[in-house]
């Protein structure tokens, strides 16, 4: 059976997927294939001119200029002249919608004068050369937003991709066409320490290894600016298989970042310093006015004592005490506000009736009040009221507080006090009918070195209210404060916890001091006039002193006669304090108590001091109650082990 050509060139060109139409020498539709039936619509045509099925194609160009007339349509031109038309593009409105061709036309060589037009669907190439275009213009916007230079460099380390940030920041050298190595040595790439980078040591060169290299700083020199501080990232790019082809590399100019922390770190430590330095110079204040205040205050508990002093000498010796104390309360507000802040400040915790507390700090003022000529009053509730806290730093809130009551009460004024309890918080409530507190004042009144700008009396350093705000919030409590304005008194409100105590609550009553009788004290003091004031206290108290004014004379003086009490001052002229009683203690452990005597308060000093060996801690000025209170109490000397008397 024999296959006629034609036939076999009209199967082959149907089974062809672009569209393809012959045309003979007068320009007449020869023969359409399968395609250009299914999607041309050009069965109809097949033997009428070939302007006639374009006419009925709505048809633009590549710039989306629409043709008009089939005279003027490139294709009809093409075929009218003979000419090849070559890569056309042309977008058509078909039915089955808008489809872009690449239209190919060319003149046959079968000398007939026909020709052949091949359209090729490229409308998906289109599209994705559009998508990857769009992708790539918002990568590039993304690319230039960021604040970092970031470009691609091929497996050659040629540039493929430069943002606008890495011309700014490496000026041309980063588009420049050259190698990686030869661009490190343009850009003097070297380590933090000066030493120029190896080659194997690049971002460019770890990351083709396959390394991920994130966050590494290093050096280059800037044509313009200078020596700059860079923080460079920088990833592999994989193909499919795994092989590296491209890495990305991200620079960013760290230069004023490390320079603003340096500032910062060198603040920090500025600040520390000067902290450091204000608690250095605070424990030294506090110590030099301790030390002259020791002998003041324990010479008028001693006249105090005395029989047969006249009225006016016992007032002038209350006088003297009552600012003594004054100005010891003072220095140790000053102190522990400095604790607080520092986070160095540690409560002990006991149970307690916090009745006794108000009533102890209602109770010391009222000397001071009546001098005043102000009513002090005081509302307890008839039943103890247990709280779990400290109680002296308790004690401490409520004093402070009426201390400041009385300052702004004037001549015939009332200070209240009263505590009352609801639910499970304890409300302690002192009001005045003093100067009270303009508007614009009360937000500021808890405030650390603030006074009132509208009060008129001025005084004070300005941190009793701020201790108290400080000491409640540690005890898990809130301040809050009300007046109804200037000349109108005021109300400072107080409410604490009241936790379930784990120890029974004691009723806080103090024994009376017993006597030293019998036991031998060695007292170990440089100032002459504390030393000689504390020897006549211990011996009204009936105790045998032995005294030396420096340590190595106090080691020897043990040595002679070992005491049944040492009282040794920290800051001795010779030897420290601690260094003494570690000696005693090696040669005689547990043979006496031994009690450190200071003008030092901070917590540092009682933790040096307890872990040196002594058996308690007192911070002058010491009066003799508290003196006596500490040495005449019985027990072992481990019972007393880590007290601490301000």
């Amino acid at each position: 059976m024999t296959v006629e050509p034609l036939a076999i060139s009209a199967a082959a060109l149907d089974a062809l997927l672009e569209p393809v139409l012959l045309t003979d020498a007068d320009g007449r539709l020869a023969f359409a294939n399968a395609s250009a039936v299914r999607e041309l619509g050009a069965a109809v045509h097949v033997g009428r001119p070939l302007a006639s099925l374009l006419a009925e194609l709505a048809t633009e160009t590549l710039d989306g200029v629409a043709t008009s007339g089939a005279a003027n349509h490139p294709i009809v031109r093409a075929v009218e002249a003979r000419q090849p038309l070559i890569g056309l593009e042309l977008t058509l409105h078909l039915a089955t919608g808008v489809v872009t061709y690449q239209a190919t036309t060319m003149p046959l060589r079968d000398g007939a004068g026909g020709t052949v037009t091949v359209f090729r669907d490229v409308t998906g190439t289109r599209r994705l050369e559009r998508d990857a275009a769009e992708d790539a213009a918002r990568l590039q916007a993304l690319a230039d937003l960021v604040d970092q230079a970031v470009f691609i460099l091929g497996a050659d380390g040629r540039p493929l991709f430069v943002n606008t940030r890495a011309r700014e920041q490496l000026g041309d050298v980063a588009a420049e066409m050259l190698s990686p190595l030869e661009r490190a040595r343009a850009m003097e790439v070297s380590e933090l320490d000066g030493r120029p980078m190896t080659p194997d040591d690049l971002p460019f060169t770890r990351a083709m290894r396959g390394e991920t290299v994130a966050g590494t700083d290093l050096l280059i020199r800037h044509p313009a600016r200078g020596i700059r501080r860079m923080r460079v990232s920088a990833y592999p790019l994989r193909r499919p298989s795994g092989a590296v082809h491209a890495t990305v590399i991200a620079w960013k100019d760290v230069t004023d970042e490390h320079r603003a922390l340096e500032d910062i770190e060198t603040a920090r430590q500025a600040a520390e310093d000067a902290s450091r330095l204000k608690d250095e110079f605070i424990a030294a204040l506090s110590h030099e006015l301790r030390t002259p205040l020791q002998p003041i205050l324990g010479w008028t508990e001693v006249l105090r004592r005395h029989s047969g002093i006249d009225d006016v000498t016992a007032r002038a010796l209350e006088a003297i005490r009552r600012n003594v104390r004054h100005q010891v309360r003072l220095v140790d507000d000053l102190l522990d506000l400095s604790r607080i802040v520092h986070g160095k400040l540690a409560l002990r915790f006991e149970a307690f009736d916090l009745r006794e507390q108000v009533r102890l700090a209602t109770d010391g003022f009222e000397e001071a009040a009546s001098l005043k000529r102000v009513r002090l009053s005081v509302e307890l509730p008839p039943a103890p009221v247990p709280m779990w806290g400290d109680g002296e730093r308790v004690h401490q809130i409520v004093t402070n507080l009426i201390a400041n009551a009385l300052k702004f009460t004037p001549a015939a004024g009332r200070v209240d006090v009263r505590l009352a309890v609801s639910d499970a918080i304890a409300a302690i409530e002192v009001s005045d009918s003093g100067e009270g507190i303009a508007a614009t004042d009360l937000a500021i009144i808890w405030e650390p070195f603030r006074q009132g700008r509208h009060t008129p009396r001025r005084g004070g350093l300005g941190i009793g209210l701020d201790l108290v705000r400080r000491l409640t919030e540690l005890h898990g409590g809130r301040v809050a404060v009300s007046s109804e304005g200037l000349g109108r008194g005021a109300s400072f409100r107080i409410e604490l916890p009241l936790a379930t105590p784990t120890a029974p609550i004691t009723d806080g009553a103090v024994g009376l001091p017993r006597r030293l009788a019998g036991r031998s004290v060695l007292l170990i003091e440089d100032n002459a006039d504390t030393r000689e004031v504390l020897k006549l206290m211990l011996e009204v108290e009936g105790a045998h002193v032995e005294t030396a004014e420096a340590g190595e004379e106090g080691v020897r003086a043990a040595g002679r006669r070992l005491p049944d009490l040492l009282l040794c001052d920290i800051g001795l002229p010779d030897i420290a304090g601690r260094v003494v009683v570690r000696r005693l203690r090696s040669r005689h452990p547990g043979a006496m108590r031994c009690i450190a005597l200071t003008g030092y308060g901070q917590a540092e000093d009682v933790r040096q001091a307890i872990e040196a060996g002594f058996d308690a801690h007192l911070t002058k000025p010491i009066n003799l109650d508290q003196l006596m209170r500490l040495l005449s109490a019985e027990g072992s000397i481990d019972s007393a082990r880590g007290a601490r008397v301000d």
